[in-house]
């Protein structure tokens, strides 16, 4: 995962959003999750997400494997956390959210098992090898009911060598029906959106139920 930590260090954060995104604004509502639910976001970086689900009522628990984007989220809104040092990496708190500095899939918060999570690209921010493993730790860190919330990208994997790495519908199927239903919300087609030269490429946005 070395490419993430260049990525950081040369801020080539071109994936940061200036604000929520509007796939989680628009479809989260439709999750049911009461206000004061607490929610996982797996490979959080500085995401404003996170500020965005806050203002919801929720208080949330994201994990980053990179040091340096936790601590620009916290520098970003201007608030000294309190830092635990734990046995996986360093624990971030500050009053509704923590963040776990620490490899996704050794760390155990504290605040797990979630009912509630969201994924915005953590998944396809892995290499395929990791999917399954992905899906394993998932479930380790949710409860037997949890609904999340998780955006994909596609693209034919031959013309781009990832990250975001290409996950299809079907991929999504394949990895998470074993252990959750599946509903996908949106469906959009980017490809004339998107500045890489790519033949096609769409976003789909999926709520995933454990089961």
């Amino acid at each position: 995962m070395s490419i993430w930590h260049q990525r950081w260090d040369e801020n080539r954060i071109g994936f940061h959003r200036s604000e929520a995104n509007p796939t989680l604004t628009d479809h989260w509502a439709k999750l049911g999750h009461e206000s004061s639910t607490d929610v996982l976001v797996p490979l959080c970086g500085k995401s404003l997400d996170m500020h965005w689900l806050i203002e919801q009522g929720h208080c949330v628990t994201g994990i980053e494997f990179v040091e340096k984007a936790v601590v620009q989220f916290f520098q970003d809104c201007s608030v000294a956390p309190i830092l635990e040092s734990r046995n996986e990496g360093t624990k971030y708190s500050t009053g509704d959210i923590k963040i776990y500095q620490a490899d996704f899939f050794q760390v155990q918060p504290d605040e797990s098992p979630f009912s509630a999570w969201y994924d915005r690209a953590a998944l396809v921010a892995l290499p395929p090898s990791l999917r399954t493993q992905y899906v394993d730790q998932l479930r380790k860190l949710t409860t037997p009911d949890a609904k999340g919330l998780m955006v994909t990208f596609d693209y034919p994997k031959e013309e781009m060598q990832g990250p975001p790495f290409a996950l299809s519908d079907d991929e999504v199927k394949e990895l998470f029906a074993p252990y959750f239903t599946i509903e996908r919300l949106q469906f959009t087609d980017l490809t004339e959106e998107e500045e890489r030269d790519l033949s096609r490429c769409s976003l789909s946005v999926f709520v995933l139920t454990r089961r």
